[in-house]
């Protein structure tokens, strides 16, 4: 053989380790540590959220506004096949003198298929939901990605509800805003949230800080008045066999997506834990509607808007 055509074989045989090696890591998740330091305990969420003494909210809802689906790969590392499906939904706290807060925005059907083709909005519940963001004392987002954001940013009723929107500054100013439509003069409108850890939004509704899928990420805790508990877990995780295992997407996916897979690691780790130990607590992933059909048999969730 001829020492240029060695040369090249070599360098083929060279570029095929290096992405062996690329999808050796790539395609694998960033390992669960066995123990976590993040999160507050539930003792703490449940005093919080109690902490004024106000009745607490009586009805938890949630809408959805679109489906879609992404490849099962991209969703839990280690399945390589076949297409997972999506919904895109909204929650809706009810209070007993008729005072409510919605929880995540949805999304707008051009922003929708502008960043997901083929996805699909539910006009009619998105309309639905417009009108219950008008009608809302408050409105937070579990974090800034579009799908739960641009709702708020392209409302048509902005004027009036930004006001009572709730967003971090992390959220507001996060990298990924502009997509959701947070232009500067939407922005310039709203008032940003500081704070550290924790937060009570309202009687029975606390936020906590936990960026790392989004530098805004927040997981929503609420109590209801007759015990019932749900924890938003935002997009920590996609599906909840996310937090079973568990095991988070691969590494490929944290990348593409500016993830903090570290910090996300630890958080799965909590929320695992917390499964474990008070399975009463209901967590509530915001695509998976496996997990929410579930949720609704029980009763523990109600269908649609108020």
């Amino acid at each position: 053989m001829r020492k240029p055509v060695r040369r090249v074989w070599k360098v083929l045989l060279g570029l095929v380790a290096v992405l062996a090696v690329f999808l050796s890591i790539a395609l694998t998740p960033v390992p669960i540590p066995e123990r976590t330091e993040f999160g507050p305990s539930l003792s703490e969420l449940r005093a919080l959220a109690a902490s004024t003494g106000e009745p607490l909210p009586t009805e938890f809802r949630r809408i959805v506004v679109g489906e879609g689906a992404m490849p099962a790969a991209a969703v839990v590392a280690g399945r390589f096949f076949g297409m997972q499906p999506l919904v895109f939904q909204a929650h809706q706290v009810i209070y007993g003198d008729g005072r409510t807060v919605i929880l995540d925005a949805g999304c707008d059907a051009q922003t929708l298929e502008a960043n997901l083709p083929g996805s699909r909005l539910q006009a009619d519940n998105y309309a639905r939901l417009q009108e219950a963001m008008r009608r809302a004392d408050a409105i937070a987002i579990t974090h800034e990605h579009f799908d739960h954001s641009s709702g708020i940013a392209h409302s048509p009723y902005f004027d009036e509800i930004a006001p009572h929107v709730v967003m971090t500054e992390e959220q507001i100013h996060g990298p990924q805003a502009g997509l959701a439509g947070f232009t500067g003069d939407v922005v310039s409108r709203l008032k940003p949230l500081r704070y550290e850890r924790m937060h009570l939004l309202r009687p029975g509704l606390v936020l906590i800080k936990a960026p790392g899928h989004t530098p805004g990420t927040q997981l929503l805790y609420v109590r209801l008045a007759d015990g019932r508990e749900f924890l938003l877990v935002g997009d920590i995780a996609w599906h909840q066999d996310n937090i079973l295992l568990p095991r988070m997407h691969p590494r490929l996916v944290n990348w593409l997506g500016g993830e903090d897979g570290a910090a996300m690691a630890n958080q799965l780790r909590y929320l695992h834990e917390l499964r474990k130990s008070t399975p009463e607590l209901n967590l509530v992933v915001a695509h998976d509607e496996e997990q929410m059909r579930g949720l609704l048999q029980r009763g523990l969730v109600q269908d649609g808007l108020r």
